[in-house]
């Protein structure tokens, strides 16, 4: 076994604890990973929830119907005590001190959620992880885009802001846009069997204020880039070469954020909103 890398998170506590109600909004988020994960996830699956947090997973996917078997792995001792008891079995710990129980399950899915930006060096670690895996198993890694255009308009005006959650959490340590991550899995040698764009307004996230201040050229052009819209990226990888993966984009797409573009985007976006709720009266 390698060594142990530790002291990967430093969140506040608080950051962990969420309501019930948290549940229904995040199936009704098509841009939220964790939604997606839990339409991904085929019934009867035996699944590896790694950096589970409080476990809001194995919550999201009870509330979805999903009748899975799903263990944990989390560092963090407070979020590991947190974690609801739909887990078959939680291993309170870092990742590498548990490769053999890793190797005796057999799992069908491996989900990393914004958790791999938390690694110094992601590379060794999956490395290691994956000679413990079956061959057809497939993982499925979400992480924050750092071209996100809410990140490029607020470096435009010269702002680099870490915050307690989002693309720049204090946190991470690393930092990752399409083609960096698929770099990474590259060198891994697995295969993309589909990328999903989770597309967000860019003033509906924590650039909200630099977004609104920067320039109207500058926003537009954004607006049209896809790279751009993606506020997270979700990586279905694996063993296996496809002819080509799937492109799948989900929440906002280029009309939210146009409308972000434009001088008077609140006034259109109300405008619209209005016309497509008259029109549905006449259907």
């Amino acid at each position: 076994m390698g060594a142990v890398v530790t002291n990967l998170f430093a969140r506040p506590n608080s950051n962990y604890v969420v309501g019930e109600d948290i549940l229904d909004a995040i199936l009704a988020d098509d841009a939220n990973p964790l939604g997606n994960i839990a339409a991904i996830i085929n019934q009867g699956s035996s699944v590896l929830d790694i950096g589970a947090g409080n476990g809001l997973l194995g919550r999201v996917l009870a509330r979805a119907g999903k009748d899975v078997a799903i263990d944990a792995i989390e560092p963090n001792p407070f979020a590991a005590s947190l974690i609801p008891t739909c887990y078959r079995q939680v291993y309170q710990g870092y990742l590498q001190e548990f490769h053999d129980q890793i190797r005796a399950r057999n799992y069908d899915y491996i989900v990393m959620a914004d958790v791999i930006e938390h690694f110094a060096d992601p590379q060794p670690v999956l490395q290691e992880l994956l000679k413990c895996l079956k061959p057809d198993v497939k993982l499925l890694i979400s992480l924050p885009n750092v071209a996100f255009g809410g990140v490029r308009l607020s470096l435009m005006r010269g702002n680099f802001v870490y915050t307690d959650s989002g693309i720049l959490e204090r946190t991470h340590l690393r930092f990752y846009t399409l083609e960096l991550a698929r770099q990474l899995f590259a060198k891994l040698d697995l295969s993309e069997h589909a990328i999903y764009f989770l597309q967000r307004r860019f003033t509906h996230t924590e650039f909200n204020s630099d977004v609104r201040s920067a320039g109207f050229i500058n926003r537009v052009r954004l607006a049209f880039d896809p790279t751009a819209r993606a506020y997270q990226y979700l990586f279905i990888v694996g063993y296996g070469r496809l002819p080509k993966s799937s492109v799948v984009k989900r929440g906002e797409g280029c009309y939210g954020a146009v409308v972000d573009a434009t001088l008077f985007g609140r006034a259109i976006d109300r405008l619209f909103r209005k016309l497509l709720t008259i029109r549905s009266r006449f259907k």
